[in-house]
């Protein structure tokens, strides 16, 4: 259901992409399926490097699998980290080259935009998005890190690192007194430290 609107998204972003097309070609006719819990789209690639929405029960070449926030990191924030929450099955190659194409091709919104609303709209609505955004992820930031330092030092929830650390060196040196007492109290046991005097 969700796979034909989502090939057309995809094919939006490629119309000026020939070297994305390019690379897909190879893979004419394989399907790949994107698995996005709750959702799932299978695409069909086509001769021209294009992608149609895969008929219903067609056997997937490859099931890439990936949660919301990783598709968003990767394919807006252009975060390389995310693709360590990508699972991968079936022909690692297709999934790899269109995984790559869609974090390398970027959506010229300002230019959509300015078809509907015109050029001096466009721009405006553009950078008012960003602004807005920008705003999000700056407050999103300042959010987690005056939460971290509430919970370290204000109300200490969470260890702060050097409590941390400190803790450790401590286990750790009670462990090595605790070892050396034990091998005292053998010695002892066994006669093996004379006494006082002999």
């Amino acid at each position: 259901m969700l796979s034909r609107p989502a090939a057309a998204a995809i094919n939006h972003l490629l119309r000026d992409a020939d070297w994305a097309r390019a690379q897909l070609v190879p893979f004419a006719g394989s399907t790949i399926l994107f698995e996005v819990p709750p959702l799932a789209v299978a695409f069909r690639v086509e001769n021209d490097g294009r992608l149609v929405a895969a008929a219903a029960q067609t056997e997937p070449a490859a099931v890439v699998r990936l949660t919301g926030p990783a598709l968003i990191r990767l394919i807006w924030l252009r975060d390389d980290s995310a693709r360590q929450e990508v699972s991968v099955t079936g022909d690692t190659a297709l999934a790899s080259a269109l995984t790559g194409i869609l974090s390398a091709v970027h959506w010229d919104m300002e230019e959509d935009l300015s078809q509907v609303f015109g050029d001096v709209v466009a721009h405006r609505l553009t950078h008012a998005g960003e602004a807005l955004f920008a705003w999000h992820a700056n407050a999103a930031s300042n959010l987690a890190r005056s939460l971290t330092e509430y919970w370290t030092e204000e109300q200490p929830l969470i260890a702060s690192r050097t409590a941390v650390c400190d803790f450790v060196q401590a286990v750790d040196a009670l462990r090595d007194d605790t070892e050396r007492l034990e091998k005292r109290i053998e010695r002892l046991s066994s006669g093996l430290v004379p006494r006082a005097g002999t």
